[in-house]
């Protein structure tokens, strides 16, 4: 460095590029442009270098225009960015998924005659490859081999990485296959990238030969390699496959860490092997190894679901004393995977136990025991929990209420689910729309007819918007009550409103309408169904076609099921019971026996009524003579008269 003259030395445009560095890998771009500044007024004149810092920091602090900016600037004082300046720009809009800028920048490149190289086409790959466009990659590594340049190690392990994370691991080991015949030696991060991915795909056969593979590589396998196949096994509870993992490990010199035991004791405790579990904790605790708050998580829920209580509330003591302090997420991570196993009274102990260790249950504790409650049809101990919510000074919430809700709908008891939205609705919790549409179904469906209209009306107070799924149930149980002009009126509402009818709408409203006699509005109904966007299912044509048939409008009735066929949808069993029993209901023996023919062509089996009307029928003197109208298989009704 220069001397000033009174012993100080000025500062190079090295000692400039490091604190420039320095500042915008710490994001204080900034600082970094008051520094360049300052080099700029000591007459140290910035380098390609010193740009190329500069932009990395605008690139990491998504600064685009600044880096636009410098780019520019850079040109004006004769400095021309170099194929590493260009690759930080594109890895930093790869990295902002701005590819389509990126691949603008790469065509700049060419045009000012910096050749690309392996790191530029690496950096958009990985562009584009988080982006999801494959077919891109694929044209790149193309562009690559033309202009002599091989992908190395690094643009591998982006390919398989993405391969195996897409559960495309067949096409993954073709790659890695192509890359060891071109010479290219994978590193324990390739390994690692593909036994992830088998192990992801359970595709566990393969991991041992793959593991084999790797070692007569000369590449040691390190913890991630041992735990990823570790935990693969665990998971599928094939204990001895990996124990002996376990045993490769340490013939590795590698010990087991707090994640293999942590596998390990969980995978124990899920299979019961609770007292194996706590030998392996003891193991792993001789060994030096500190458990963390997920291993005491495993164990403790392990001994939770044999009743082992007081090793319970031990370990939980035992994290206090470690300063792991067993948290509200420990405790109701516990209770929730008790109840979902249906041990809600060993989850209701667990409620005590965190009183005792100095834990409150929360809203989500409680809600939790609730459901838990429910699920086991025990809805009166979930009411005293709520109730008992309260007492301690906690406000159920919309979870709490939907929980019992649940078990009072599940066990039938609609008066009390009622009652229960009432009490939400006075102290302001608002049903959301799944609230409101189990209770009006089970309101509708057990005939507490005057409770479901004015749930529905407050409902419709509110002036949210409610989905289809809310008001088809609404109308169904409306035409279900026989008030068809109700129903009608709130159809013809919410098409008004822009609230799409699905087609179930239109089936529920078009079986309503031809009930109650009023067909032309049906048959209206059955027209607009297209203008809608909609197309009729076999619901929609098994109701028409039904009605066809009661007017003895036979013919149209045939146009209308060729018409459906031919649109691509498909009679099922029941729509072709149907139409046999009621023409044979209407003594159409002979058309009958067409519909006959398609049950027997598509393979479905007639329905105990069915074949009881045809016996029926055939034994009555007059129609002794028809069964040869029908399929031949059923000529042997001839002789059910004889």
């Amino acid at each position: 460095m220069a001397d000033d003259g009174d012993g100080s030395c000025t500062p190079d445009v090295v000692t400039y590029n490091t604190i420039i560095d320095g500042m915008c890998k710490a994001h204080a771009v900034d600082r970094a442009e008051g520094v360049l500044q300052q080099m700029i007024d000591k007459g140290v004149k910035p380098d390609i270098q010193t740009y190329t810092c500069l932009i990395h920091g605008y690139l990491s602090t998504g600064q685009w225009k600044e880096v636009v900016q410098r780019l520019k600037e850079m040109y004006a004082r004769g400095l021309h960015p170099n194929v590493v300046t260009y690759n930080t720009v594109i890895d930093g809009l790869c990295k902002a998924h701005a590819v389509n800028r990126a691949e603008g920048v790469l065509q700049q490149m060419i045009d000012k005659g910096v050749k690309p190289d392996i790191q530029t086409y690496t950096c958009l790959i990985h562009g584009y490859l988080s982006t999801g466009q494959w077919k891109e990659v694929v044209q790149r590594l193309e562009e690559m081999y033309a202009r002599g340049l091989h992908p190395n190690v690094v643009t591998y392990g982006l390919l398989l990485d993405y391969l195996c994370k897409n559960g495309k691991c067949t096409e993954a080991r073709k790659i890695f296959d192509v890359m060891i015949r071109k010479g290219i030696k994978p590193n324990v991060t390739i390994y690692g990238i593909l036994l992830h991915g088998y192990a992801a795909k359970e595709a566990l056969a393969d991991l041992p030969d793959l593991l084999d593979l790797m070692v007569a590589n000369g590449i040691s396998p390190d913890h991630y390699i041992f735990n990823t196949m570790f935990c693969a096994y665990a998971k599928k509870a094939m204990i001895d496959e990996a124990m002996h993992i376990l045993s490769k490990m340490r013939q590795q010199g590698l010990s087991p860490n707090v994640v293999t035991y942590g596998t390990l004791i969980d995978a124990l405790c899920k299979l019961g092997r609770v007292d194996d579990a706590v030998l392996k904790f003891n193991q792993m605790i001789d060994e030096g190894v500190t458990p963390n708050i997920v291993v005491f998580n495993s164990l403790i829920y392990g001994l939770c679901t044999v009743d082992r209580w007081e090793k319970a509330e031990e370990l939980f003591f035992e994290m206090l004393d470690q300063e792991i302090g067993p948290d509200i997420v420990s405790f109701n991570t516990i209770m929730s995977n008790l109840c979902k196993e249906g041990r809600v009274m060993e989850a209701q102990n667990v409620i005590d136990l965190m009183e005792r260790v100095g834990v409150r249950p929360d809203v989500i504790s409680y809600s939790t025991l609730i459901g838990g409650h429910c699920l086991a049809g025990r809805t009166d101990e979930a009411a005293k929990l709520l109730d008992s919510m309260v007492s301690v000074g906690l406000k159920p919430d919309i979870l709490c209420y939907d929980a019992l809700l649940r078990g009072y709908y599940k066990t039938g008891r609609m008066d009390n689910a009622y009652c229960l939205v009432r009490e939400m609705l006075r102290k302001q919790v608002m049903p959301g729309a799944v609230t409101y549409s189990t209770i009006l179904h089970g309101l509708f469906q057990t005939r507490i007819f005057s409770e479901a209209k004015e749930l529905y009306h407050n409902m419709i107070k509110t002036r949210k918007q409610w989905g289809i799924y809310t008001y088809n149930i609404i109308l169904n149980g409306l035409c279900k009550n026989n008030c068809v002009d109700e129903a009608f009126e709130m159809f013809q509402s919410l098409c008004s409103k822009d609230i799409r009818p699905d087609i179930i709408t239109f089936n529920i409203m078009i079986g309503c309408l031809l009930k109650s006699g009023r067909k032309k509005d049906a048959m209206d109904l059955f027209a607009a169904i297209p203008a809608h966007g909609l197309v009729p299912d076999v619901v929609t044509y098994c109701l028409m076609m039904e009605n066809l048939i009661q007017e003895g409008l036979l013919d149209e009735f045939d146009n209308l099921f060729l018409a459906m066929e031919k649109s691509g949808c498909t009679p099922n069993s029941y729509m072709l019971n149907g139409i046999v029993r009621r023409l044979l209901g209407g003594v159409e023996i002979m058309r009958a026996g067409a519909y006959l023919s398609k049950i027997d062509e598509m393979n479905f089996s007639l329905e105990a009524s069915t074949t009881s009307l045809l016996i029926s029928l055939f034994l009555r003197e007059e129609y002794k003579n028809h069964a040869k109208s029908l399929p031949e298989k059923y000529h042997f009704l001839e002789e059910v008269n004889k």
